[in-house]
């Protein structure tokens, strides 16, 4: 090949770090119009076969005696709307990771790999059938339901052979159809109020001016537990909708998805729910459906802010405050962050719903950069629930031992269970007993892969590492000295349950943490036992403490409510502020009124007493002021770098050497570290981090900027480095 000669060449952004595309041919036979930019190819790549997409198609000059090898094969109907792909070049660049790592983690292995759903057969017989038909076929003829029916049921109903109703529709004395088996549990939703409140009105109108002016304006729906942003939202869906273009309707949690859906599908039926426990095939099919344009609605988490929707008019985050949104692994990005972005890009308003608004968000609505619309009253539920704050101090005092429940829950819920009505109690910890160690030299069992001690699930009888998922059976001695004497101290969701169902006699109990919803449809399966009331009580971690409305749920109960506050976290304050409100929350939306009893022993702690009194914005001022002094978001911009390696001493002189290149140029930054992580083993992984606070997002990624400019953080063999931005774990 002369070196003047110009071939057709691809450029394809593969799932690797560092280098943002590889040069391809276009296949034998491929003209350059066969590949559209976005779309998915497969390629040679180091002795393997790797799935890419196209960045640019160009004829170039070919060097001589340089070669270039050929696209595998073009995957057309794996294309990315040019808007989509837009989104996703700022967030690789926002969130400091290679284009195709970024790629890869937006659209789903099984679209890529080419999945497809489950489907199932069905078979009916052919009514009037009047054709020449054995004796054994006229009896299993008659035997079939007149309705479709799974071929497996089928045979079981006629005792017949499969190979006999194949010959029924041969004979076309049956008909055979395929179709998609359904697997989602759906749940009932109760009877949905569509009119209006002045309030929600007001919210709606304000949005939907900026749908009519086609205009891109954020606005931050602040409304109290109960006060209706579902259905301003789902007002808001339907004149989208009406008007051609699409929703995205974004929820922090797996858990929230059924019980939404069920809402949803009263008015828009034909919906698509996405989230990553979702069976491969499902979620390639709701991928190939949303890319051509047949799916009005999505509902789904953080990674459904990847659906390939063609003509999205409207993008909604609600629970906007949830650390969810933030993935923690590459790409590394903020899902309602993100969406703002994304509303940007295609000029249409984003709506970011809470009634636990992040500071950060209240404080861009205080800036004037979100429109701020507010619920004050709830149609449906009355008043909100009434706060009983029980000192443990004094009722371990009382009760003269290390009390787990107080005499109040026990008798509101006595209360509860006589009057027919249900509760729901939270442990933001799952298992029995989150420490086991030993009374002869007190050592505490650890997870020999974590820095982390091991967490006693009884029914198992086992002990669980909760981060790298290491269990090991209950010691009959302590494995230091060899002691029999081994304690349990700690609760955990395991152990409240059992104490529940013990403190109130016939007490029916459901729970609900990651080990009984372990199986696919484990959330939807739960929370519709609880809607059809076959237990009383709901206990469980976080999940069962926002977005739920159960209408015969009168009384919450919140166990360690101050636990959170000791948590090494900036953003503890806030977290136990948003996660007390929300659970509260979860009581008297039916007719009944509702109470909520919160158990802590530092009952004067203002996050407490703020969620439970009703008074945020006492909480937020104090809180942002705290920020500001000390220089946290919302008043500054954060970066982590974390290196994890096997050895602990290249780790740490790593970390050591890459804290010396960036204090060279910080430039007004501050460098916390490096120093050990809070977690300083995680699966079998030392971990060292530093924290940079910069003034602003903006001056934090100018400083990335820089270190890029400078040649980055030289790799070193056995160490790996992330670099989290706007990171939600800092210790």
């Amino acid at each position: 090949m002369s070196p003047d000669e110009h071939v057709w060449q691809a450029d394809i952004a593969l799932d690797l770090p560092g280098r943002e595309s590889y040069s391809y041919l276009l296949p034998t036979g491929a003209v350059e119009k066969d590949l559209e930019i976005g779309t998915c190819v497969t390629v040679p790549f180091a002795g393997r076969t790797a799935c890419g997409f196209v960045l640019a198609v160009e004829r170039r000059a070919l060097p001589s005696g340089f070669m270039l090898k050929a696209i595998d094969t073009i995957h057309a109907d794996v294309r990315l709307p040019p808007a989509l792909l837009a989104l996703i070049r700022w967030g690789a660049h926002y969130y400091r990771c290679a284009l195709g790592e970024f790629l890869a983690g937006a659209v789903p292995a099984p679209v890529r790999d080419g999945a497809q759903r489950e489907r199932t057969w069905l078979i009916a017989p052919v009514a009037g059938f009047s054709g020449d038909l054995t004796p054994r076929q006229r009896v299993v003829l008659g035997l079939l339901p007149l309705t479709p029916t799974p071929l497996a049921r089928a045979v079981e109903l006629a005792a017949c052979t499969r190979a006999l109703l194949d010959k029924l529709v041969a004979a076309g004395a049956a008909t055979l159809t395929d179709v998609v088996r359904d697997k989602e549990i759906r749940l009932q939703a109760r009877h949905e109020r569509f009119a209006l409140t002045a309030e929600q009105q007001v919210a709606v109108d304000a949005v939907a001016a900026a749908l009519t002016a086609n205009k891109h304006e954020p606005f931050l729906l602040y409304g109290v537990t109960g006060s209706g942003k579902t259905l301003v939202y789902l007002e808001l869906a339907q004149q989208v909708i009406a008007s051609g273009r699409q929703v995205l309707y974004l929820l922090p949690e797996i858990g929230l998805t059924p019980q939404l859906a069920a809402r949803v599908r009263t008015r828009f039926p034909d919906l698509v729910v996405w989230h990553s426990a979702q069976a491969d095939g499902d979620r390639a099919d709701s991928w190939r459906r949303c890319a051509r344009g047949e799916v009005p609605l999505v509902v789904g988490t953080r990674s459904a802010l990847f659906a390939p929707l063609p003509n999205l008019g409207l993008i909604i985050v609600d629970e906007e405050h949830e650390t969810s949104y933030k993935q923690e692994s590459v790409p590394r990005y903020h899902a309602r962050d993100l969406a703002l972005v994304y509303g940007r890009q295609l000029n249409i308003p984003v709506i970011l719903g809470s009634a636990t608004p992040s500071l950060e968000s209240v404080h861009n609505g205080r800036a004037k950069r979100f429109t701020v619309l507010t619920l004050r009253q709830r149609p449906l539920g009355g008043s909100l629930p009434t706060p009983i704050l029980v000192d443990m101090r004094e009722e371990c005092h009382a009760q003269k031992s290390s009390a787990v429940l107080s005499r109040e829950l026990v008798t509101r819920l006595a209360g509860v269970r006589a009057a027919g009505e249900q509760a729901i109690v939270l442990l933001n910890r799952r298992g029995w007993s989150p420490v086991v160690s030993c009374k002869a030299c007190g050592a505490t069992i650890m997870c020999p892969h974590c820095d982390i001690s091991l967490t006693w699930h009884r029914g198992a009888n086992a002990l669980r590492c909760h981060y790298c998922a290491h269990q090991t059976p209950f010691p009959k001695t302590c494995p230091t000295c060899q002691a029999p004497e081994l304690s349990t101290h700690g609760l955990g969701t395991e152990q409240l349950a059992h104490a529940l169902a013990q403190a109130v006699p016939g007490l029916g109990v459901l729970r609900v943490d990651a080990d009984t919803v372990g199986e696919r449809q484990g959330h939807a399966k739960l929370f519709q036992a609880f809607a059809e009331g076959r237990a009383e009580c709901l206990v469980g971690t976080q999940m069962v403490a926002k977005g739920l409305d159960f209408p015969r749920v009168t009384l919450v109960g919140i166990i360690c409510a101050d636990k959170g506050l000791a948590v090494p976290d900036f953003r503890a304050a806030e977290k136990t502020w948003q996660l007390i409100a929300q659970v509260s929350g979860r009581a008297g939306r039916g007719e009944r009124p509702g109470t909520v009893v919160v158990q802590a022993f530092d009952t004067e702690a203002l996050a407490l007493r703020a969620a439970l009194e009703h008074r945020p914005k006492t909480f937020i001022d104090a809180e942002l002021k705290l920020r500001e002094e000390y220089g946290y978001p919302p008043y500054a911009g954060l970066v982590r770098i974390l290196w994890s390696g096997e050895s602990e001493a290249n780790v740490q002189l790593v970390a050591n050497e890459h804290g010396a290149r960036l204090r060279g140029i910080l430039d007004g930054a501050v460098l916390l570290g490096p120093n050990p992580a809070g977690v300083a083993l995680l699966k079998n992984q030392h971990r060292w981090h530093a924290l940079i606070k910069a003034a602003t997002r903006g001056a934090a990624q100018s400083l990335l900027d820089r270190l890029e400019s400078a040649g980055g953080l030289p790799r070193a063999k056995g160490v790996h480095v992330a670099i989290d931005v706007d990171p939600y774990v800092t210790s």
